[in-house]
């Protein structure tokens, strides 16, 4: 009997050694794969997070915060994650939408019968909220208005409203007809933070905090409402003159413009473990009931392979990744680019982080972090 209890202690302290050593190999081939990404793209620092199906995470930061002073980027450091915000604005709205507060049929402006001024949009008598989410109701994007980033140069502090931002596509032609395209824009996304807060009679970055990042214990995601944001990493930015953007887009800690001109079109900031946090949490159905789960990671209509073999829901990207159907989302801000996923096949969730926002140009996010992922689930 001992002798065969020592047998068996043989074994598993051999099979110990080999997935000590398998584990090793594959943080070793990690660590080489982004070393050379970094190297060969002349990137600056990416933030990678991995949590797996038990729960288990995995964080990894690689080059420098600060380019000059040779300031490592930390897995503690606070990145804006652009565009994928508008998932934030997604899960308060179908939270709406389960209570029956909001009818994803109906015309938007009957929830604003008295705001003139909607109806100096293009195609908005038309436009339903459920367009709005899809992408597919024909609003121009604001942002890519010139003027916007001369007032963003000019006066830096500015705190933007509703109108502020929409004025700029006032008697703009649509991109398409109401519901028969897609066309990616943030405007819609606007109008969707204008409906929560009218629906709610709350502020809505009160309501991200209070129903969102505090139950789930995202205490290192933070509102985009300050220049000032906790542990902000620096960005470098390489984007066109037109845009007025310096190359370093942090200094002495301060963002350079008022990132809350981005609100619920994205407005969001956190470490790159709490965004693959709220990946798990998103795409498993934790916040949200499973019909609205559906909708979001169902290509609509019009959405279906609208970039590349990549489709649109509502407020997510269906991906075709390495690891089988993936849902996601990247993101853009000027000095970051940043992409999460989730691959329901494994009941893995991922974000991966740069502190540049030429990545995206550089080399395919998707690609990399499917990568990573591989790389990872090895070990």
């Amino acid at each position: 009997m001992k002798k065969g209890i020592r047998s068996y202690l043989a074994v598993l302290w051999c099979l110990l050694i080999i997935a000590i050593g398998a584990a090793q190999e594959s943080e070793k081939i990690l660590v080489e794969t982004i070393t050379e990404t970094l190297e060969e793209k002349a990137l600056t620092g990416l933030c990678f997070s991995i949590i797996h199906e038990d729960g288990t995470c995995n964080d990894y930061a690689f080059g420098f915060s600060d380019m000059e002073n040779k300031v490592p980027l930390s897995v503690d450091h606070t990145l804006f994650s652009g565009s994928i915000g508008k998932t934030y604005a997604v899960a308060l709205l179908m939270q709406l939408v389960d209570d029956g507060e909001i009818n994803l049929k109906e015309k938007y402006v009957t929830y604003f019968p008295n705001v003139n001024w909607l109806h100096k949009l293009p195609n908005m008598p038309e436009i339903t909220v459920e367009m709005l989410l899809q992408h597919t109701s024909g609003l121009p994007r604001y942002v890519f208005k010139a003027k916007v980033w001369e007032i963003l140069n000019k006066t830096p502090d500015k705190v933007w409203s509703y109108k502020d931002r929409l004025t700029f596509i006032f008697n703009d032609e649509p991109v398409h007809e109401a519901g028969k395209g897609w066309a990616y824009s943030d405007s819609n996304y606007i109008l969707l933070g204008m409906l929560i807060e009218k629906i709610t009679s709350k502020a809505y970055y009160d309501l991200v905090q209070s129903k969102l990042l505090q139950p789930n214990k995202l205490f290192k995601t933070h509102p985009s409402l300050t220049r000032r944001i906790p542990n902000l990493a620096i960005g470098y930015s390489k984007m066109p003159d037109m845009f007025l953007v310096p190359n370093k887009t942090v200094e002495n800690g301060a963002y350079f413009m008022n990132p809350q001109v981005e609100w619920t079109g994205g407005g969001m900031a956190s470490t790159t473990s709490d965004l693959a946090k709220w990946a798990k949490l998103y795409y498993e159905g934790a916040l949200f009931s499973k019909s609205a789960l559906k909708k979001i990671t169902t290509p609509n209509p019009n959405g279906v392979h609208v970039e590349n073999k990549s489709s649109y829901g509502m407020g997510s990207f269906i991906y075709e990744s390495k690891l089988g159907e993936a849902y996601g989302h990247s993101g853009f801000m000027p000095g970051f680019n940043s992409i999460f996923i989730y691959y329901p096949n494994r009941k893995v969730a991922a974000a991966l982080q740069f502190n540049c926002d030429y990545a995206s140009s550089s080399l395919n996010m998707n690609d990399l972090i499917d990568d990573l992922v591989l790389i990872t689930l090895e070990q």
